[in-house]
């Protein structure tokens, strides 16, 4: 469709409109600037939100509650393995435990590619207290080594240490430390909803980025956790951590039919952060959709005015024997060229100033932390799409202004020069 006098006829018109290319490139060049930039950073502070989540919490918790699922919800072509069925049963708080959890830690860490890492867990409600202050709080009894791989701590410790922590040793998070004025060494006592209670000493004080953890938690050795709520050898949880963590969802449908136990994805308990992102995806969408039109409206109405100036030359041509197709090609292929420029520059330009805007840091927290002023999420994908949809653009918008130049009638414009 386009030969070589469309290619040429083009090449000549862009220069001798150099000006209206120059401002169509601009603007097309803006406007992807414009779409790498705020997807860019819109992505990224979805990913800092969901990390921050996700990297606090299991992706997938499997708690001591049974939950067999009835025969009628069962899906009419189950994966094979052990089906749980029956009456849905709810066990009293003291009965939340499972002692058999040895056995299911090999089991869940094979059980699909997605899972990372399997922690056991004890967790329950307590008080920690140091002199008068007292303050309730969540209690997790854990095996630091195997919790740091779902929950990572190790590398957000501000002082002291997590790994190898030492039965009566705990560690605690920044702002419970800041609320008790505790230090490493400091000593604090422990009372569970079971009334039994122990005195304990700081080893370790993090700055997880997550509120819940670093205002209300104290994490201690797993065999101190069971003491303290009359256990024995079980614990009350496990967590799951998935390479990818929106496969939750789905791995814990999965689970549900595999264990007899409850299976909990962590967007259950946060349905608002879910609701936030897919607006801030929407709102993205939108941006790149207006853009888009923009920068098309803006180059159809340069190539309008360029068929508008070039009427008695198109005239001319057509009397000369140029065909429809042409005369349309000549312009569809202008637009493309134009949007295709401006579509590499602004890719260009977008690129930098993502980069350089990434460079800025600010503190985090009170603990002084540092983190990306503005997180970006800049990749190949994102600036290849970019430029495709100026193209496309571009082509789009040329074919009325294309469309209205090949139906020219020479006689007319010959006569009206």
């Amino acid at each position: 469709m386009w030969d070589y006098f469309a290619w040429t006829f083009a090449a000549r018109s862009m220069r001798h409109s150099f000006r209206q290319t120059l401002l169509a490139v601009g603007i097309v060049a803006t406007s992807v600037t414009l779409i790498v930039f705020l997807t860019a950073l819109i992505s990224g502070l979805q990913l800092r939100l969901v990390s921050n989540v996700t990297d606090s919490i299991a992706h997938v918790i499997i708690p001591a509650e049974r939950l067999p699922i009835p025969a009628w919800k069962l899906p009419s072509n189950p994966e094979p393995g052990v089906l749980y069925v029956g009456d849905t049963i709810k066990l009293e708080q003291r009965k939340r435990k499972i002692e058999d959890w040895q056995t299911w830690l090999g089991r869940l860490e094979t059980f699909d590619p997605q899972v990372q890492a399997v922690s056991p867990v004890v967790e329950g409600q307590g008080i920690i207290s140091r002199g008068e202050k007292r303050k309730g709080v969540m209690i997790e009894g854990v095996i630091p080594e195997r919790y740091n791989m779902v929950v990572d701590l190790q590398s957000k410790l501000v002082r002291g240490r997590f790994f190898g922590l030492n039965a009566g040793e705990v560690a605690v998070g920044w702002k419970l430390a800041d609320e008790f004025s505790l230090q490493i060494g400091d000593r604090v006592r422990l009372v569970s909803s079971e009334e039994n209670s122990g005195a304990y000493t700081v080893a370790g004080i993090f700055d997880s980025g997550f509120g819940g953890l670093d205002n209300g938690a104290v994490l201690l050795p797993l065999r101190d956790a069971q003491s303290l709520f009359a256990l024995g050898t079980a614990v009350t949880s496990i967590g799951l951590k998935l390479k990818d963590v929106f496969e939750a969802d789905a791995l814990a449908g999965r689970l549900a039919l595999q264990v007899p136990y409850e299976a909990r994805s962590w967007t259950l308990d946060n349905q608002s952060l879910l609701s936030g992102l897919r607006a801030q995806s929407q709102s993205s969408t939108l941006i790149v959709a207006f853009t888009a039109v923009a920068s098309g409206l803006a180059i159809a109405a340069i190539l309008v005015m360029v068929v508008m100036g070039k009427l008695r030359e198109l005239g001319i041509l057509k009397a000369m024997g140029a065909t429809r197709t042409q005369i349309l090609s000549t312009f569809t292929i202008q637009g493309t060229l134009l949007a295709v420029a401006g579509g590499i520059i602004g890719a260009v330009a977008g690129v930098s100033f993502c980069i350089f805007l990434g460079q800025f840091k600010t503190v985090a927290s009170a603990t002084g932390r540092i983190q990306d002023l503005f997180p970006m999420d800049l990749n190949t994908s994102l600036v290849l799409q970019a430029v495709g949809i100026a193209a496309a653009t571009g082509f789009l918008a040329s074919l009325l202004p294309a469309w209205r130049a090949a139906r020219i009638n020479p006689i007319e414009v010959i006569r009206a020069a």
